[in-house]
C-alpha cells in the first residue's frame, strides 16, 4: 500500500458533484473530524505545537463547496465571494505556498459546484504549483494528494447515496495510515457533509 497522506477528490455520481477529505497520517494520528454549521475540521486531540495538526477541512455555502488540508480552506470560500474557482484557488494557493513544516507538506484543494459537472484541483508544492479546471465524470473522482501521486489521478467511484456513504467508501482505498474521512455531495437543499468512522 502506498502513503499519500492528507487526499483529496471531486467526482459527480447520479448527476450531483461531491468532494471528499481523506486523513492519513503517521505523526499524529489521535485525530477526529468536527462538523459546526457549513464547516467541518480536524482536530487534534494530542498536545502539540505544530500549528498544521488541526484545520478547517470543508466549508460550503448556497454554491459551492471547498476541500482542502489548512487554513487556505477559509481563505478560498472567502475568495469565491468575488472571484472564480480557478482565480481563487490560483490567488490563494500562490499567496500561502506550501506549510513551513518539517516535511514542506503541500497545500492541496478543490472546489465543487451545485448543479454543475465541472470542478478544480489545486496543489501548493515546494517544487511544483498547478490548479486544473476539470469535468467531473459519472462514476468517477479526480483524486489529488501531498505525498507519493504525481499530479492528480481519476479513479472509480462504488455506489453511494449520502455523505457518510461516500466517507465510509474513501475508507476502503488501499492506502496506508488512514484514520477518517469526510464527505460532501450535493443534495437538494444545499449540500450535506458528514465524516467516517
Amino acid at each position: 500500500m502506498t502513503y499519500t497522506g492528507r487526499t483529496l477528490g471531486i467526482g459527480l455520481i447520479k448527476g450531483r458533484p461531491f468532494a471528499f477529505y481523506l486523513l492519513c497520517s503517521r505523526s499524529f494520528p489521535n485525530r477526529r473530524a468536527v462538523i459546526r454549521g457549513n464547516a467541518a475540521y480536524i482536530i487534534n486531540q494530542s498536545e502539540s505545537n505544530n500549528p498544521y495538526v488541526s484545520y478547517p477541512v470543508i466549508r460550503v455555502d448556497e454554491r459551492y463547496a471547498v476541500v482542502a488540508n489548512g487554513l487556505h480552506t477559509d481563505f478560498i470560500f472567502q475568495a469565491l465571494e468575488w472571484e472564480k474557482p480557478r482565480k481563487a484557488l490560483v490567488h490563494v494557493l500562490d499567496s500561502m505556498d506550501y506549510e513551513r513544516d518539517e516535511h514542506g507538506t503541500p497545500r492541496i484543494a478543490g472546489v465543487i459546484e451545485r448543479g454543475s459537472g465541472r470542478g478544480w484541483l489545486g496543489f501548493a508544492g515546494r517544487d511544483g504549483f498547478w490548479v486544473r479546471e476539470l469535468e467531473l465524470r459519472e462514476g468517477k473522482a479526480f483524486v489529488t494528494a501531498t505525498y507519493n501521486l504525481d499530479g492528480f489521478i481519476e479513479i472509480s467511484m462504488g455506489n453511494f447515496h449520502s455523505a457518510k456513504e461516500l466517507a465510509t467508501e474513501i475508507l476502503k482505498l488501499p492506502l496506508e495510515h488512514k484514520i477518517l474521512a469526510i464527505g460532501v455531495i450535493e443534495k437538494k437543499e444545499g449540500w450535506e457533509v458528514e465524516f467516517a468512522p
